[in-house]
C-alpha cells in the first residue's frame, strides 16, 4: 500500500471525528471535511470515467432505487428486532437530517460527490493496487467506509455504511464510471432524506 492511502485514511478518520465528535456545528464541519477529501481525492486519485448512456444511467437509478428499498425493509425488521437501538438511529438521523436549505445544496453538490469520489474513486482504487481479488477489494473498501463511522457510536448505522460501500463499490468495480456511483448515490439520499424519508 502507497503511505498517501494510510495518510488519507488517517485524514478522513480525523474530519468525521470532529464532525461527530465537536461541539462544533456539524453541517458546517460536515460540508468542509468532504471539501477537503475532494481535494485529496483529485489530488491523489485515478478516477475511471465513461460518458452516460440510457442503460448505464437507468442502472444509476435503479441502484440507488435498490439501496432504499434495501435500508426501508432493513429499518422495519431492525424495529423488530432492535427497537432500542433503532430509537438511537433515529435520533442520529435526526442529527444529521438537512434541515435548511444550504445543507440540502451541500449535501447534493459537495457531500455525496466528496464520499464518492474518495471512497470508491481513490480508496477503492488504491486497495486494487494491492489485491487482484474484486471481492476482497469490496469488502476492504467497504469495511474501510464504515470504519469512518465509527465515531457515531451507532453499530446500526456502521452496518447500513457497510452495506452502501459494497453496493456502491460493486457499481464501481463492475462499470468503471465514478459518474454512476455519485448519481445512484444522488437518487438514493433524495428519496431517503428528501421525498420519504425513513425517520
Amino acid at each position: 500500500m502507497q503511505k498517501n492511502f494510510f495518510l488519507l485514511l488517517i485524514f478522513v478518520h480525523l474530519l468525521l471525528a470532529i464532525s461527530f465528535l465537536s461541539d462544533l456545528p456539524f453541517w458546517v464541519m460536515f460540508t468542509i471535511s468532504f471539501f477537503l477529501l475532494s481535494i485529496a481525492a483529485v489530488r491523489f486519485g485515478h478516477f475511471d470515467t465513461k460518458n452516460l448512456t440510457i442503460s448505464n444511467t437507468a442502472i444509476a437509478i435503479l441502484s440507488g432505487l435498490l439501496m432504499y428499498g434495501l435500508f426501508f425493509t432493513g429499518k422495519i425488521c431492525a424495529e423488530l428486532l432492535f427497537p432500542i437501538q433503532m430509537s438511537e438511529v433515529a435520533a442520529l438521523y435526526r442529527k444529521v437530517q438537512p434541515q435548511l436549505t444550504w445543507h440540502y445544496v451541500a449535501l447534493f453538490l459537495i457531500i455525496i460527490s466528496g464520499e464518492e469520489l474518495f471512497w470508491r474513486g481513490c480508496i477503492q482504487k488504491m486497495i486494487e493496487d494491492s489485491f487482484e481479488n474484486k471481492l476482497l477489494v469490496i469488502v476492504i473498501s467497504s469495511l474501510l467506509y464504515m470504519s469512518a463511522n465509527l465515531y457515531t457510536f451507532n453499530p446500526l448505522f456502521m452496518l447500513a455504511t457497510f452495506a452502501g460501500g459494497v453496493v456502491w463499490g460493486t457499481l464501481y468495480m463492475w462499470n468503471r464510471n465514478i459518474l454512476l456511483t455519485i448519481l445512484s448515490h444522488l437518487v438514493f439520499n433524495l428519496f431517503f432524506l428528501v421525498l420519504f424519508p425513513i425517520f
